[in-house]
């Protein structure tokens, strides 16, 4: 039941971003300092991941450091991926396999690449 409702909240809030009218073009390409502050998070979840010092639990304490930053910048993209990581570091901490925790990790690696963060 957790995973469906962080499913739903998923879809809510990639459907309001893509009514948005800046979801259409503008803030695409824009690292502000939140997304920087995202982006910086996103390099050190990676470093330690790699080093084998994360846990689920620690993975999802920090994308929700990463999912609050996000959600400050105008960029929609950053704001979509920290939204997809937050989903799969909750489905991990409820025991579930998050499966795309990986494919949402690179993606938003390269949103983040994109604006030089």
């Amino acid at each position: 039941m957790d995973r469906f409702k962080v499913v739903v909240a998923l879809v809510v809030v990639l459907g309001a971003a893509s009514c948005s009218q800046s979801a259409q073009t503008a803030g695409i390409t824009t690292i502000d300092p939140p997304a920087r502050r995202a982006c910086a998070g996103l390099t050190q979840i990676l470093r330690d991941r790699t080093a084998g010092v994360l846990s689920a639990v620690d993975l999802r304490s920090r994308v929700s450091a990463i999912y609050s930053d996000a959600q400050t910048s105008t960029n929609p993209l950053i704001r979509a991926r920290a939204v997809a990581l937050f989903a799969d570091a909750t489905v991990m901490v409820t025991g579930g396999e998050a499966a795309r925790l990986d494919a949402d990790l690179a993606a938003m690696k390269q949103v983040c690449g994109r604006g030089g963060a």
